[in-house]
């Protein structure tokens, strides 16, 4: 799981450092699933028995998770993250299994046990208090402005 987090952050800041030279984010994207997609190929025929009838009976599942998870929806995210910090999207990503797991308990009626949406909800107020400024909230009256309310202010 620490690999993946990783890999996925020097994913947005690769994306991050291309979009900041004004590359065209449709073909980071094509080049993305090219480089994706071959590598797949191969531990495909590494790791697994590929049997075509199989393939072809699930051909409109690979073709929607293809088209539309991949296709357009890393597409509109190297487009939109053109636009965002760096930091703020790592966040507002951090959501999609949140997103994934809510939209698929609202629209499939799969059911989320209570640890699972309990779970959710930790993931949610996390990323909320991640984007708070704390120093601010905590302001208050004190003469430095920048301690907590518990915080004795020095001379």
């Amino acid at each position: 799981m620490l690999i993946c987090a990783a890999v996925y952050a020097v994913h947005i800041m690769t994306v991050d450092r291309f979009n900041s030279k004004n590359a065209d984010g449709t073909l980071m994207a094509c080049i993305q699933f090219f480089t994706a997609g071959t590598i797949m190929v191969i531990c495909m025929f590494i790791f697994e028995k590929p049997d075509l009838s199989s393939i072809l009976a699930a051909w409109f599942p690979i073709c929607y998770a293809g088209i539309m998870s991949c296709g357009v929806a890393y597409t509109l995210q190297i487009i939109g993250q053109k636009y965002t910090d760096p930091t703020v999207a790592t966040l507002l990503m951090s959501l999609e299994s949140v997103f994934a797991a809510l939209s698929g308990w609202l629209i499939l009626n799969e059911s989320l046990s209570p640890k699972e949406l309990a779970g959710c909800a930790l993931v949610f107020i996390a990323v909320i208090f991640a984007q708070i400024n704390i120093k601010k909230l905590f302001k208050g009256k004190s003469n430095k402005g920048d301690t907590l309310p518990n915080e004795k202010i020095s001379e």
